[in-house]
């Protein structure tokens, strides 16, 4: 008799679940479906830039993406803008961008610079090449400059973490 009534309180919460789930509809995606959003997550899908804050640099992010090419390998863009928020003026500003795998070990760093000071970080070649010498234009007080970074990703293994790290070099 036990056995029945357990049986019998069973069926009836089943049938109240029933009632209570009834209208509701679950969505089914089709296999083609699920693999094109799997296939354009790896293509595309990546840890996007942390801004670490400075108190005397503002920077906005405009774009973080992977952009790929028919004549090269993909590359990870990083662009934005940053401003002066200081009371004086800023020489130039240095980005250093730092890549770090799920261990937290830092794999691939570069410093990249603020568009009017873009010839501070050619190598001596280059400024040879183009006969000049590194030089800036300094950003007064509330000024902004834009900036930006590529790397290919083959020289970015499985990244998990990218945090850009802002530095004004002040007069």
């Amino acid at each position: 008799m036990r056995k029945l009534a357990i049986l019998g309180v069973a069926v009836a919460s089943l049938g109240i679940a029933g009632v209570a789930l009834a209208g509701n509809r679950v969505q089914l995606k089709n296999s083609a479906t699920v693999r094109q959003e799997a296939a354009r997550k790896a293509r595309y899908d990546h840890p996007r830039t942390q801004v670490i804050p400075n108190k005397d640099l503002k920077v906005v992010i405009t774009t973080d993406a992977i952009m790929h090419s028919c004549c090269m390998p993909p590359n990870l863009v990083v662009a934005g803008d940053v401003t002066n928020l200081g009371a004086g003026p800023v020489n130039y500003v240095r980005l250093l961008f730092s890549f770090e795998d799920k261990d937290g070990k830092v794999i691939y760093a570069e410093s990249v610079y603020n568009i009017k000071a873009a010839s501070m970080g050619q190598d001596d070649d280059v400024a040879r090449v183009l006969n000049e010498k590194p030089h800036f234009e300094p950003l007064p007080p509330g000024a902004s400059d834009h900036f930006s970074f590529v790397v290919p990703t083959t020289v970015l293994p499985r990244f998990a973490k990218v945090e850009l790290y802002p530095n004004a070099v002040i007069p």
